[in-house]
């Protein structure tokens, strides 16, 4: 086997090891979750996890492509490799304290009433993300030692979790237990990455760090706007019903992104591989993306029907008790979300190959049409219909998103042809 084949498929089972444990994780946690701290409860835990995700965002500001790309290119001058290290590092700890300051900040708020330490201890859980380096390790093509940190990541989390959570009131020890994992992450692998190098960094001068923050604003724009059509619905719901309707919904969305994180595999394995085909060599750039395609689609098909065949047994496993019209509503709104888990997956592909293919601009101004989109429809289908409403919109702007992506991708295919 070729050496680069051989990479890739070592990459690909580890990267799938990562995303298993990733899947299987969620449906051990939340289900306790569920039954200990009860519907409400666990809207609360997701209303929180939401808020802790858009400042991942920030922290990550992209670094994720930009600096993978950046030490792929650059993976035999390991100078260079650590210039982008420490700059990487000096940003990220700069948007963490930013966050840190709104989370103290947003603490008071009435949506997280009696729950005044919650943003604070999560802020443990951005810092881990902050110090794990798995943008170093996709770049020079090692993701076994992703997949360590993992384990053990999701393995302190969950024993925690175990210990800690026993009663409704315990949602303090449930946010404890889900940083402190990540916190451990954190550690263990910028730990891999020191050892993976030799002594002695270098401070990079202001005009690289400006550079490389420039490069990654791009990304962090269209990035940040992503979950504008995604992930804010959750405070639509929560500003149009109360915490039970946005518990009911929390569980299909969890099911949902669950198994949309199959979709990752692919993207993380192939990313650095296809930034240098790209410019290597077209021809194979192109043929590996229609293979790819074609397996996306096989997969994604079978998942989408399994879930809307499937839906009520998944909800049934999940909570473990009937909860009456409870169960039904989750059901229901989980078989609505089947259709955005067939084009989910290809939104972020064709996110990923404009990326390669520098359409930077482009791609923010796709996210910003889906963003302003789903926002409007989004409230007004949750003022009509409650959590089916959102899920339809869901849908829908999942669909916009695909179109919108696709065909800025095949356009730039064809101005390469001409």
């Amino acid at each position: 086997m070729a050496p680069h084949r051989k990479r890739l498929v070592e990459n690909l089972v580890s990267l799938s090891m990562v995303q298993g444990i990733s899947i299987v994780f969620p449906l051990i946690t939340f289900p306790y979750l569920i039954r200990v701290l009860g519907i409400e409860g666990f809207g609360i835990f997701s209303l929180v996890q939401t808020f802790i995700m858009y400042f991942d965002l920030l922290v990550s500001f992209g670094f994720g492509l930009t600096a993978t790309k950046r030490i792929a290119a650059n993976m035999q001058d390991e100078l260079m490799v650590k210039k982008i290290i420490v700059a990487v590092y000096i940003l990220k700890t700069i948007l963490f304290l930013i966050s840190f300051i709104v989370f103290i900040a947003c603490s008071f708020t009435p949506f997280l009433q009696g729950h005044v330490y919650l943003l604070p201890l999560s802020s443990f859980y951005l810092l881990g993300n902050m110090l794990f380096p798995d943008w170093y390790f996709q770049g020079i093509q090692k993701m076994k030692n992703i997949t360590f940190v993992t384990i053990v990541s999701k393995t302190v989390s969950l024993l925690l979790i175990l210990v800690l959570v026993k009663e409704k009131t315990d949602l303090e020890y449930a946010i404890i237990a889900m940083s402190a994992g990540n916190m451990v992450a954190g550690v263990i692998a910028i730990i891999f990455m020191f050892k993976n190098l030799s002594k002695g960094f270098l401070l990079p001068d202001l005009v690289f760090i400006k550079n490389i923050f420039k490069e990654s604003s791009y990304i962090f724009m269209s990035i940040i706007l992503a979950p504008l059509y995604t992930s804010v619905n959750i405070f639509i719901l929560r500003i149009f019903t109360n915490p039970l309707m946005v518990g009911y919904y929390a569980v299909a969305e969890k099911i949902l992104n669950a198994i949309g994180m199959l979709t990752n595999i692919i993207n993380r394995t192939f990313y650095p591989y296809l930034s240098q085909l790209y410019v290597s060599s077209l021809q194979a750039y192109k043929r590996n993306i229609n293979k790819l395609i074609v397996i996306i689609t096989g997969i994604f098909l079978v998942f989408s029907l399994a879930q809307f065949f499937g839906a009520s047994l998944i909800i049934k496993l999940l909570l473990e008790k009937e909860h009456g019209e409870d169960i039904s509503y989750s059901v229901a709104i989980l078989k609505i979300m089947s259709a955005a888990l067939f084009f989910s997956p290809f939104v972020s592909f064709f996110f990923q190959l404009m990326i390669i293919q520098e359409q930077k601009k482009e791609s923010i101004i796709n996210i910003s049409i889906a963003a302003i989109i789903n926002v409007i429809m989004g409230s007004i289908f949750t003022y009509l219909w409650a959590g089916k409403g959102l899920a339809v919109n869901l849908c829908l702007v999942v669909m916009l998103m695909f179109f919108l992506n696709r065909r800025s991708f095949i356009r730039k295919m064809k101005s390469l042809n001409a």
